[in-house]
């Protein structure tokens, strides 16, 4: 067999419980984007609110900058050690790490009190988004079906949109509903740790990448991941063995 069409399904995701299920653990993954825009936007959204200006007692433009610049800041931090991190422990446990640093920098931003607190929150999510957006987008390229990789990898990318979105309206919902409360500015913050807290419980549900696995030297286990998503838990499927031998080729030239 040397096509990958002639063995891959051609019927609809839906009708296949291996993909569909498989989609469904990739969902949970591409969240990571979303968080990413959320966090871009709601910044955006709690600076221009009177109740964090006043909490932060009127901040200049030079501050305002290194607020904004601290998210960049942190993930310089965490970018020497991102990659190392996806291929040592795998790419699971570095979207949870992430995931979880995230969530720890979300609280301090919503307890914070002044500048020096708010800014070291920010480098603390900068840091765990550095850890997450290394890994998820690999474990989704990783996963995903042959003939869904394409417009999978897309969604992660346009998932961005759909979080920057939602943490729009819920700023301007805050906005003007808790007028002179700084739960205005706080809610929003608070609300940003609830994906990620998702992540860290039901990442564990989710298949490890078959290709760190095989690089791991785990190879019954990634023909196992390829068979229950790929073909249905049929481990002498040619597919499975096709993606298999693609794996292995791809790790030796490397």
């Amino acid at each position: 067999m040397e096509n990958i069409a002639d063995v891959v399904w051609t019927g609809p995701w839906w009708k296949n419980r291996g993909i569909r299920n498989l989609n469904f653990c990739i969902a949970l993954v591409l969240m990571t984007s979303a968080i990413n825009g959320y966090d871009s936007s709601v910044l955006n959204g709690i600076q221009i609110m009177p109740e964090w200006e006043n909490d932060f007692k009127q901040p200049n433009s030079t501050t305002r900058g290194m607020i904004v610049a601290a998210q960049t800041f942190g993930a310089l931090i965490g970018l020497p050690f991102a990659p190392l991190l996806s291929d040592g422990i795998g790419r699971r446990k570095a979207l949870c790490l992430g995931s979880a640093i995230m969530c720890g920098g979300v609280i301090l931003q919503a307890m914070a009190t002044g500048v020096v607190h708010f800014v070291a929150s920010r480098i603390l999510v900068g840091i765990g988004l550095c850890f997450a957006t290394n890994s998820a987008p690999l474990l989704v390229t990783e996963l995903a079906y042959p003939t869904q990789r394409a417009p999978i990898t897309a969604m992660y990318n346009s998932s961005w949109y759909i979080g920057s979105i939602i943490s729009a309206w819920i700023t301007y919902a805050t906005l003007k509903t808790l007028q002179g409360s700084t739960w205005a500015w706080r809610i929003p913050s608070i609300l940003q740790a609830c994906p990620s807290l998702v992540q860290c419980i039901l990442i564990w549900f989710v298949p490890e990448s078959p290709r760190w696995l095989v690089s791991k030297g785990r190879d019954g286990e990634a023909i196992a991941v390829l068979a229950k998503y790929h073909a249905n838990n049929r481990e002498r499927d040619p597919l499975v063995y096709f993606t298999y031998g693609q794996i292995r080729e791809a790790l030796s030239i490397e």
